[in-house]
């Protein structure tokens, strides 16, 4: 495990990942921009579009038939939205973090990882209003079939209101895709709201859930899957014969008009700089370790950051 002193240096960082930026340097977000809009442009040529003016990802989406389903059943799964080319980079930034023998979500270091999330933007609006806060609860996953690890245990992401009726959302989770998902390697599962109400109980444990009501979600780089905080969901644990690991990032959301879930709410347009985000990240190795094992040397790495 790296020193204290190497983590608070940003240039350790940027020598370990030198394809991608932290806050500071130039032109971060000129590549997202360019790799959205060549995405766009890939999908249709035909159409002209200013260079001042912002790619739209989600031009062939109907976000009428998605809250429809989004209210029915909690979630959604939206294939090839985000340019692949983005998140390649992501994903070998992962690998090398891996390699190191350091944490997955120190991949939050980065500019692009917080950039994938505000390339959303339209999505997060739709659902949560204009006021779209980030929430201080963000995770990387690398999920390796060599020692067949897994995903998070089933879990709600919020334990209180997410949402008020059925047409006003208070938070959402939003989960990305680095490779391929699948039931092999660890994709996510939910069990949708539609079959949840037919129980005259609150599921609180797995054993709870008839089987049959378990919807495996297997996605591909580009995808985008949301859900209300209030979905019961959970990565499953990967096979020893998966032909590669599963990769994925997630964030959450609230609609700022509420009070806070969290402290501190964050800008989305302005991600925290890099000092903010080392402490951050800290922080979120000792708020999950419920969620899956976490290294005792990963923990006191943590606490030494957060306490100099």
């Amino acid at each position: 495990m790296i020193t204290v002193k190497q983590a608070q240096n940003a240039d350790y960082w940027r020598e370990l990942n030198p394809n991608l930026y932290i806050s500071g340097q130039a032109g971060a977000n000129d590549a997202i921009l360019k790799a959205c809009a060549d995405k766009t442009a890939n999908i249709n040529p035909a159409e002209s579009r200013k260079e001042d003016e912002a790619p739209d990802l989600f031009a062939g989406v109907s976000f009428s038939a998605l809250s429809e389903r989004f209210w029915d059943e909690g979630y959604f799964l939206l294939h090839d939205i985000l340019p692949v080319t983005l998140l390649s980079g992501l994903r070998d930034a992962i690998e090398r973090l891996v390699d190191a023998g350091l944490p997955p979500a120190m991949i939050y270091l980065y500019d692009e990882a917080w950039q994938v999330f505000a390339a959303l933007r339209p999505l997060l609006t739709h659902f949560l209003g204009d006021r779209v806060a980030l929430l201080p609860h963000f995770w990387a996953w690398h999920v390796d079939p060599r020692d067949q690890g897994r995903g998070w245990p089933p879990h709600r992401d919020y334990q209180g209101e997410s949402a008020i009726g059925d047409d006003m959302l208070i938070s959402l989770s939003l989960w990305v895709p680095l490779t391929e998902a699948t039931p092999e390697n660890g994709c996510m599962y939910v069990l949708p709201r539609s079959f949840e109400r037919w129980y005259d109980f609150v599921v609180t444990k797995p054993q709870d859930i008839e089987l049959q009501d378990v919807r495996a979600l297997p996605a591909s780089p580009g995808a985008v899957m949301g859900w209300r905080q209030d979905v019961y969901h959970w990565g499953s644990r990967a096979s020893r014969h998966a032909s590669s690991p599963r990769i994925s990032l997630s964030l959450e959301f609230q609609n700022a008009a509420f009070d806070p879930l969290g402290d501190p709410l964050l800008d989305l347009e302005m991600p925290p700089s890099f000092r903010e985000r080392l402490l951050l990240i800290a922080r979120q190795f000792e708020k999950y370790r419920h969620m899956q094992k976490i290294d005792d040397d990963i923990l006191a790495w943590s606490r030494a950051i957060l306490s100099a």
